[in-house]
């Protein structure tokens, strides 16, 4: 081993994790902005939001680093792999997509998709719907629910759950897309619609390391496996494509959906013609009046150049699988973190559970939830402690840890202290999002009473309390307000990515521009983060009105004898119950503080991801009761 002397910090930031391994420690020694010189070139590191608000919002200066990207972009160029021009015209194509309407399809399918997932865990593993749900690991679940939300509202697609079938009023609805529902392949496919997006979005990475050829002769299974998805799904999304032509033709398409193909103006002779008068009023652009992929309109960006785009079948196909890609993982992500994180902070769960049963009062237990409306009860929820709880987790784990940018020639930046410092040309630099959210300048913090007394701050703990304004948190829980923050906003400013002091009043705690990057930050932001909002908040709203979480302790209870084993269902839960009542209060105590130490260590050491940043290796196991009936741990 070699003296830390010599290995520190170079050593450290070589780790592409090093922002979520040592989140604040490096910029607490060296500043919130340090450069580091290598052979490789130079690379800055940023936690500091003005900074990164500077590098943002100056996009022909910072570039995005597209090389870098790729492996997302076997289906075609997208939104994400794109930069300059041809960046401008996705961005202004695709985000015609995202609106009010289609987020009222979003909130309803979150609901069911919600109430859905719940139905198989109780089925599973002698479950009972009216006992207790034992889930070994949340995100395989959280991955299906986000699936087929993003399947449903963006394509127009039902997938099924395991058991599920299509009723009689979705066969009738199902305009050529049953095939896509299926459990089994059928005609010349060799997996399933969901299986074949299951594979990609599982094991993209593996089509950057190996080719189709070069993975036929490997020994490895994935890499094959992987390439047969690509394949299937190829063929399943050029199918899709000729069903929103004809859908369009017919004037059959679905009026309130993302519609994330037909919703482009090489399928919609609308559209385009819209997009092209937007476009120039000197130039004449053409516009396919008969729905020709090959004669597609040429879109271009809103700039006075010469240069055009032509968006193509492989632009659609890019930016529809970039959609499922982004839409999927990132999602089940911040679902399973936010259940654990409850599990693992009692009090907070309570309180959100008050703060459900008096938004949703109005409307009865025996209620469908999918009938809650949009858009006023997202709102209302979003701006409450469930948009509290959600915003602290996003930013404790955000999916992404680094943010990529590119100096275009020299450039100067203001530091915080009001240095004018010049940075050289070619510069790789990262928004490092862990840092910057736990950066003690701009987030309201105390002592932890969580975890550890000692430590210097609780910014490593999950304290929805931090994103309430006094108004709402009368007991004071953040005395330390952040020094540059403290601002009000709503639930739409923090999934815009607006702050400061600009915005209106409002109910939650807003951090100064560039502090909070769940949804990256400046023009190229997240264009799905209030898709995104509007499902975490139905899913967990849906979950959290009728069940409690608590993490699963059974690892460390004494071995049941060989006849207790073979219970199940019911009878095991009762065998559990019992046991638990026969435990002092400290012995519990004892018993859940096990069961959270090893929680921390799994989501502080423990994560990784080539992609997102999810639980690789031992997961966090659950246990999900009814409400009043089964809770064991109350506010410890």
């Amino acid at each position: 081993m070699l003296p830390s002397t010599w290995t520190d910090p170079w050593l450290r930031v070589l780790d592409p994790l090093w922002a979520y391994r040592t989140p604040y420690s490096l910029f607490a020694k060296y500043g919130d902005s340090f450069l580091v010189v290598s052979p490789w070139g130079l690379y800055l590191a940023n936690a500091s939001p003005s900074v990164i608000h500077q590098i943002a919002t100056r996009r022909t200066d910072w570039v995005k680093p597209i090389e870098h990207y790729s492996v997302v972009e076997q289906f075609g160029s997208n939104v994400v792999t794109t930069e300059g021009s041809t960046w401008r015209d996705h961005r202004k194509i695709t985000s015609g997509s995202f609106n009010e309407k289609s987020n009222a399809v979003v909130w309803k399918e979150s609901i069911r998709q919600a109430q859905e997932m719940i139905k198989t865990w109780a089925k599973r593993d002698s479950n009972g719907e009216d006992s207790t749900m034992w889930v070994k690991d949340v995100y395989p679940d959280a991955a299906t629910t986000s699936m087929h939300i993003i399947s449903r509202s963006g394509f127009g697609v039902k997938l099924l759950w395991p058991g599920e079938e299509l009723e009689d009023e979705d066969e009738a609805d199902a305009g050529g897309y049953e095939r896509f529902s299926s459990h089994e392949p059928k005609g010349e496919y060799t997996m399933t619609f969901k299986e074949s997006m299951h594979t990609i979005l599982r094991d993209v990475i593996w089509m950057g390391l190996f080719s189709r050829k070069w993975s036929e002769r490997l020994p490895l299974e994935r890499p094959k496996k992987v390439w047969e998805g690509f394949a299937n799904l190829n063929s399943y999304l050029h199918e899709l494509l000729e069903l929103k032509k004809n859908a369009i033709k017919d004037g059959t398409a679905e009026k309130d959906s993302l519609d994330l193909m037909g919703n482009t103006p090489l399928l919609s002779p609308t559209l385009a013609s819209r997009s092209s008068q937007e476009k120039t009023k000197t130039k004449k652009v053409p516009t396919d009046r008969n729905l020709s992929v090959s004669t597609a309109p040429l879109i271009e960006a809103a700039s006075n150049t010469e240069t055009t785009t032509t968006f193509t079948t492989a632009n659609i196909l890019g930016n529809a699988f970039i959609f499922l890609f982004a839409g999927h993982e990132t999602t089940a992500n911040s679902l399973t973190f936010l259940l654990v994180f409850l599990a693992l902070n009692l009090p907070a769960q309570r309180r959100l559970q008050s703060t459900l049963d008096a938004i949703l009062a109005p409307y009865p237990k025996g209620q469908n939830p999918q009938e809650w409306p949009y858009p006023s009860m997202f709102n209302t929820l979003g701006n409450s402690y469930l948009g509290a709880c959600i915003n602290e987790q996003l930013r404790l784990i955000a999916s992404v840890t680094m943010i990529p940018k590119r100096s275009v020639g020299p450039q100067t930046l203001v530091l915080d202290d009001g240095r004018i410092v010049r940075v050289p040309g070619d510069t790789f630099q990262h928004f490092c999002v862990p840092s910057v959210h736990r950066n003690p300048r701009y987030w309201p913090h105390k002592t932890s009473s969580l975890r550890d007394p000692s430590a210097k701050d609780d910014l490593n703990d999950f304290v929805p309390e931090r994103w309430l304004l006094p108004s709402t948190n009368p007991s004071g829980e953040n005395e330390k307000e952040a020094g540059d923050g403290g601002h009000q906003t709503t639930i739409s400013d923090l999934e815009s990515g607006n702050s400061g002091p600009d915005i209106g009043a409002a109910t939650l705690f807003n951090p100064p521009r560039g502090a909070f990057l769940p949804f990256s930050h400046g023009a190229r932001a997240c264009l799905g983060r209030r898709f995104a909002m509007v499902e975490l908040v139905g899913v967990m709203a849906t979950i959290m009105r009728d069940w409690t979480v608590e993490l699963d302790v059974r690892d460390f209870l004494p071995p049941p004898p060989p006849s207790e084993k073979k219970r199940g269902g019911e009878e095991s839960d009762r065998a559990f119950d019992e046991l638990m009542a026969g435990l002092e209060e400290k012995e519990k105590r004892t018993l859940y503080a096990q069961a959270q130490d090893r929680a921390w260590t799994i989501l502080e050491k423990e994560l990784g991801g080539l992609v997102t940043l999810q639980c690789v290796g031992r997961k966090v196991p659950l246990r999900f009761c009814r409400r009043g009936r089964g809770e064991v741990f109350g506010d410890l």
